[in-house]
């Protein structure tokens, strides 16, 4: 892990001291470790000579009655599988502006007084992160006597867990989500945050948004737009932040360290790898009796660490088409699924990834050239994103995702 953290200090990372409370990865009594800051963000964030810095949003206290008169809130938009939680519909009365409304009971919704106060924390946090288009906004926060809600921008589109119960995602379609995916994580990172449960039902995807349109090479359009969503697990992050005291995250997408409770932002490309694979092959990279069933999930458990053994053995097919005809996408999962978390890139690297610079599928691989053969998981699988690799045939059409036909 050293090695990924020495990665991390080089790309112009100040330390400041967070205001007050603890981190998320603090319990009572312990202190809260800084929170590390990109310097490149903080410039650009930073007023102009003269101007003044925008002020610092907080949690809101107000009664129901008052969160009642500013919106309307409506129907279910899905149900949570958290206790004393719900997801809403919600329209703001000054303006009419959509929202989604996530409210939080108290004290049901939370394991104790210490969880509501990191949860209070990092919701602060994010609710003053700068302005993201792949990231669901949270637009303000209130808090009453009996309940939390979380106003947040409403994002068009569905989940990719249902898209993909629909019917497998094109290539080029995957790629777009990815790369949105990975400019999410890349400012997430730089501002000394991870995500720790990135997984399908965690990216809502509109695959007819009018943002994004470019036409590919074969003369068809691509129309895709993808935003994170659900930062109740985000937590302030820094190299020398202490081990986690359990492990948290969804089964199938947790990275082989996090069992032991090393969580970085390496964690957050593995889950992104998992994505990746799932996207393009439609299957998942490891078998479920993987993970067993539910049961202890405090770091150093016996579980815990016969989920990491059967992880570090298990052998990951990297063939699996489409990735034996997409040189380029094998390259990019390999790295980011590295048992190693070391050998996986950072979401700034892996957005270097020649992958994509393609406008729609790659051409078939070489047949001349030796199929691929399946890698373990604990194997050194990692070619780095961005390295020198052979030139595209002249013929393929190269282009950054996003970019105006």
């Amino acid at each position: 892990m050293k090695a990924f953290k020495d990665r991390m200090k080089k790309m112009n990372l100040t330390v400041v001291t967070k205001p007050e409370g603890t981190s998320r990865t603090s319990r009572p009594g312990q202190s809260s470790p800084p929170t590390l800051l990109a310097s490149k963000a903080s410039t650009a964030d930073a007023p102009k000579a003269g101007a003044q810095r925008p002020p610092r949003k907080l949690i809101a206290k107000v009664s129901d009655a008052d969160v009642a008169s500013m919106y309307e809130i409506k129907g279910q938009v899905m149900e949570s599988t958290h206790q004393g939680m719900q997801v809403l519909f919600g329209k703001r009365r000054s303006d009419g502006l959509q929202v989604v409304v996530k409210t939080r009971e108290k004290p049901a919704s939370f394991k104790g007084g210490w969880e509501e106060r990191e949860w209070r924390e990092t919701t602060v946090v994010q609710l003053n992160m700068p302005k993201i288009e792949s990231m669901c906004e949270y637009i303000e926060v209130f808090e009453t006597t009996s309940k939390y809600y979380v106003v947040m921008e409403r994002v068009n589109g569905m989940d990719l867990f249902e898209h993909l119960q629909q019917g497998r995602i094109k290539q080029e379609d995957a790629r777009q989500i990815l790369h949105q995916m990975l400019t999410a994580l890349d400012s997430m990172h730089s501002a000394g945050r991870i995500h720790k449960d990135l997984k399908l039902e965690n990216v809502v995807v509109d695959l007819a948004s009018p943002k994004v349109r470019r036409c590919n090479s074969n003369g068809s359009m691509t129309s895709v737009e993808a935003k994170l969503i659900d930062f109740d697990t985000v937590q302030d992050w820094e190299p020398t932040s202490p081990k986690a005291k359990d492990v948290l995250g969804t089964d199938g997408y947790i990275a082989p360290e996090a069992y032991t409770g090393e969580y970085s932002p390496a964690s957050d490309i593995y889950c992104v790898g998992v994505i990746m694979y799932k996207l393009l092959t439609g299957r998942s990279p490891s078998r479920s009796d993987i993970q067993g069933g539910p049961g202890e999930n405090w770091v150093g458990s016996p579980a815990m660490k016969r989920i990491q053994d059967r992880l570090r053995k298990e052998t990951v097919d990297f063939a699996r088409p489409p990735l034996n005809r997409s040189p380029e996408a094998q390259r990019l999962v390999r790295s980011m699924m590295a048992f190693d978390p070391n050998e996986r890139p950072t979401a700034a690297e892996a957005l270097e990834s020649r992958w994509f610079h393609f406008v729609g599928d790659e051409p078939p691989r070489d047949p001349s050239h030796a199929s691929v053969e399946p890698a373990r998981a604990g194997s050194d699988t990692r070619s780095p994103a961005g390295a020198s690799d052979p030139s595209p045939p002249a013929a393929d059409k190269l282009a950054l995702p996003g970019e105006p036909e």
